[in-house]
Order: C-alpha cells, then structure tokens, then sequence
C-alpha cells in the first residue's frame, strides 16, 4: 500500500472568516464555519489537482491573522516577477 500525499493548510481567522491557504498549491478559500474548514480544504486539493478527495491527507496549521498574511505576501512576493525600473 502506498502511501497518502499530504498536504498542508496553514488556516487563521479573520474578521469572521476563517482563511485556507494551500501553499503548495498556491490556492485560498474561506469559509464562515469552523466545522467546514476540512470540507472546504479537501474540495479545494482535489479540484485543483482533479484527484479524488480521499487519495491524499490533509495537516492543518492555525495561524494568527497576521502571521497568515505575512506569510502568503511573502509567498506572493516571491513568486512574481519583479518589476523593471
């Protein structure tokens, strides 16, 4: 048996919503209910990737507010091209 690919979900809540990011997908979601963070994170996966929801595993992070953003603006940052002066 091989085994599961696992992806990890670094989560935080904001203004009522609480934030998905998959960075190694590079994709967000959201949600306004604690209990459909998994749901949301696992359609996400498997949407992107077009691969069954029950082929991978999930590991959550949670984060605060800040350290959400400060890390997806820097993942953001260093994915774009730079600009030319």
């Amino acid at each position: 048996m091989s085994e599961q690919r696992v992806f990890k979900a670094v989560v935080a809540k904001e203004a009522g919503w609480w934030n998905i990011w998959v960075p190694e997908l590079d994709h967000v979601t959201s949600t306004r209910k604690s209990r459909k963070i998994s749901l949301y994170t696992r359609s996400l996966i498997a949407a992107v990737l077009g691969i069954e929801e029950s082929s991978f595993r999930v590991e959550r992070e949670l984060v605060s507010a800040g350290e959400f953003e400060r890390r997806f603006t820097e993942a953001v940052r260093a994915t774009s091209p730079q600009e030319k002066l």
